[in-house]
């Protein structure tokens, strides 16, 4: 809706929060992001799909934080992102930090 409706400094954020993009939509552009949370939160023991790490008695709340884009990231927005899950109240924070580039 625009509003930063929470307080909290960042609009939109209702899933979560795209700190390379700036805004409130973290959906990520490839999946991967996805895939990961089905692994962690998919439900199990009801004959469906795959089954994640959590049982199906856990209270799993995922949120979404992307700082990468199709060509990389800054580590700044990084750094934002895990400042926002610390503020949110995260608990855990399972990270994929891809690099595409060489390392000498």
């Amino acid at each position: 809706n625009g509003v930063d409706d929470d307080g909290n400094g960042f609009v939109d954020d209702v899933h979560g929060f795209d700190f390379h993009d700036g805004d409130g939509n973290p959906d990520d552009e490839d999946g991967h992001g996805t895939h990961c949370a089905g692994t962690i939160a998919g439900m199990g023991d009801n004959g469906l799909g795959v089954i994640g790490v959590a049982s199906r008695h856990a209270k799993v709340e995922i949120m979404a934080l992307r700082f990468l884009g199709p060509s990389g990231g800054a580590t700044s927005d990084a750094v934002m992102a895990l400042d926002y899950a610390v503020m949110m109240g995260a608990k855990l924070s399972s990270n994929s930090w891809g690099f595409a580039g060489t390392s000498e």
